[in-house]
């Protein structure tokens, strides 16, 4: 019998502790690729001084009380989501949140996908309510599965993984306070409404109605497009439509906290307009635009919202899943990150998109139904003032800012994927595609530098991840023997299979919950507070902050100019991206399947970066470079073959 979903979550066991031994010692061996050998020696006696403290142990004792008081484990429960997430007041557009794009229906209607798929602003299209329909409907599907704990167990090598992210998908919402925001997740057994974004304007559709015997049943296919028709010909009629609240959501966060304290204290129909929001399972956009199917266009949209009225508009950002459906029938998931992972979140998206939209189509632009037809569309409605009319001048000035500092776009690579890497790479694919990471930045910009990479750690209860710092001396060592002309493709294949086998060792320390840096960044945050007795006046006395911490390369360390993360091989996603963590770095999503892979790239018009397309067009030809070598070596005839020929 297959297991409920959260049934073995008792059996997982507590996100362990470091040692400080262990933990120093991988950090310094992360550093050497990166600094000379004077800069490690003052680094070496920094953390050599910081082991044999009594601060170190007394911080690492605080540790450990703080995870046996915690319910769940030390990170989650005290640090990370408040450090990670919610305390970056930097906007959640481009910055923060995700994009996953769906891939067209397997009967898409071609004459929406002519001319790149760009469409003039303004009109909705039948197809697109068809399929937002449809979809919406397997969204609801997929979330009773949860309710019943249907969805299978993941497990890894027999064992399984924490399933608790997947009870934080549907119905939240982050919201903006001074500060550090926090996260409200209604309750989902009473919770049946989502909210359809259209022109900027929010209408609550109820997506569950009440049966005689009490309970609630979901409505058809059928009964959301009939609503999702009624919600589209109410915004064509309308004549007085609200102000684009949805625009202040991509505003930084502290410019947004205080512009929704002012807007809820404004009228306690604000209040109300917001907790339908805010409580709602997801959001869905309905956009009458297309910007275009090129991985450039469609990025932009995926990232900066409605291209047709402007970057931020016809988004609540602040939603954990926004569903968008543009006028051609294309369809991609924005996500806010700090509930789960995208991970977690991509097994709903791939549940929606997996079974095609009914036949038959109709492709003509939506005309309006008559308006005794809407008497059950729910308009969600505002009342402002001039100091909200001018944040949403501001907020409009910055999100024009954000999406023209940020460049994006999708390689897709299908000349070879898992399948070949495994059988002809004889490395492990994973971190064969990191070190195409890495030659490929080296080609461009001449240097390595400090590289994530997401590494799951939910093997244990809570856990969510720790980082794979992908650049060692190992990775160093072959993107700088593959950029020498004089070195045999023999050495070359001997560096990359050194550069994955370190690799996949550092990934598996990571999984394991031993890896550096989510240990070292508390240990400095406590080190921020901590106080001590004073041995000569036996007073307590604030502790100053180490100089391990202090020295800037602990800080440059963790400054991820290459931060990337793999995701599932996503045969139905067509591409997910997410923002680089560094002003001058790339931020690359990947997802390797066994005959394709597709990397979403973005990085900031700036003069330290390459474009998106030329880092992309980098990748392509490192891919097809390494092919070349392994083919050559791996592919050869060996002594036995040679002796018969």
């Amino acid at each position: 019998m297959t297991p409920k979903t959260y049934s073995l979550q008792h059996t997982l066991p507590r996100l362990p502790i470091p040692s400080l031994k262990e933990s120093c010692a991988i950090y310094l061996h992360s550093l050497k690729p990166l600094l000379t050998p004077e800069q490690l020696a003052q680094t070496e006696k920094n953390v050599s001084d910081f082991l044999k403290s009594d601060l170190s142990r007394s911080l690492q004792q605080r540790l450990i009380d703080i995870d046996q008081a915690s319910p769940n484990n030390w990170l989650e429960d005290n640090f990370w989501l408040r450090k990670a997430y919610l305390e970056w007041r930097d906007p959640l557009m481009v910055n923060s949140n995700w994009y996953m794009l769906g891939r067209d229906d397997v009967n898409h209607p071609q004459d929406l996908l002519v001319n790149n798929g760009v469409r003039p602003s303004g009109h909705f299209t039948y197809y697109q309510l068809h399929r937002a329909a449809h979809m919406i409907y397997r969204g609801l599907e997929y979330k009773e599965k949860l309710d019943v704990e249907e969805i299978p167990v993941d497990m890894i090598k027999g064992k399984p993984q924490c399933m608790w992210q997947h009870s934080r998908i549907f119905g939240i919402t982050r919201i903006p306070l001074h500060h550090c925001d926090t996260l409200v997740q209604e309750d989902l057994s009473t919770c049946r409404h989502i909210i359809i974004l259209v022109r900027d304007q929010v209408y609550q559709l109820p997506v569950y109605k009440k049966q005689a015997n009490d309970t609630w049943e979901r409505l058809s296919p059928q009964e959301i497009e009939e609503q999702l028709l009624a919600i589209v010909s109410h915004v064509l009629q309308l004549e007085q439509p609200q102000a684009p609240i949805g625009v202040l959501t991509s505003w930084d966060r502290d410019n947004w906290a205080i512009a929704r304290n002012h807007l809820l204290a404004l009228d306690p129909q604000n209040q109300e307009t917001a907790r339908i929001i805010e409580s709602s399972l997801f959001a869905i956009g309905l956009d009458d635009n297309s910007h275009g199917a090129d991985t450039g266009s469609w990025t932009k949209t995926a990232f900066c919202g409605h291209q047709g009225l402007g970057n931020g508009h016809n988004r609540w950002y602040d939603k954990s899943l926004t569903f968008v459906f543009e006028s051609n029938g294309k369809c991609f998931l924005s996500g806010e990150h700090s509930p789960c992972d995208a991970l977690l979140v991509s097994y709903a998206w791939d549940h929606m998109l997996d079974a095609p939209c009914p036949l038959p189509f109709n492709t003509n632009i939506v005309q309006p139904i008559p308006q005794r037809q809407q008497q059950n569309v729910h308009h969600l409605t505002w009342r402002t003032d001039a100091f909200i009319a001018q944040c949403l001048k501001d907020a409009q000035v910055a999100a024009d800012a954000t999406a023209a500092f940020s460049d994006s776009c999708t390689c897709y690579f299908d000349t070879f994927g898992t399948d070949w890497v495994k059988k002809t790479g004889k490395v492990p694919p994973d971190a064969f595609f990191q070190m195409v990471l890495q030659l490929a930045y080296y080609r461009l910009h001449k240097k390595v530098v400090a590289t994530y990479e997401t590494g799951s750690t939910r093997k244990y209860l809570r856990g969510r991840t720790d980082t794979i710092r992908t650049c060692s001396v190992e990775s160093k060592a072959f993107v700088e023997g593959w950029c020498n002309t004089e070195l045999d493709i023999k050495d070359k294949y001997d560096l990359l299979v050194k550069a994955t086998a370190t690799h996949r060792k550092y990934t598996q320390i990571a999984s394991e919950g031993h890896a550096c840096d989510r240990h070292l960044m508390v240990l400095r945050l406590l080190n921020s507070d901590h106080q001590m007795r004073n041995p000569a006046t036996g007073k307590l006395e604030s502790v100053p902050m180490h100089a391990m911490f202090q020295d800037p390369i602990f800080q440059k360390s963790q400054t991820w100019i290459l931060s990337t993360s793999g995701l599932q091989a996503g045969i139905r996603l067509m591409g997910t991206g997410f923002g680089a963590a560094a002003v001058d770095g790339y931020g690359i999503n990947y997802m390797a399947a066994p005959m394709l892979v597709k990397f979403g790239i973005e990085c900031k018009n700036v003069p330290e970066t390459v474009t998106a397309q030329k880092f992309s067009d980098t990748i392509r030809q490192t891919l097809l470079d390494m092919k070349d070598v392994c083919e050559q070596i791996n592919n050869r005839p060996n002594e036995k073959q040679q002796a018969k020929i």
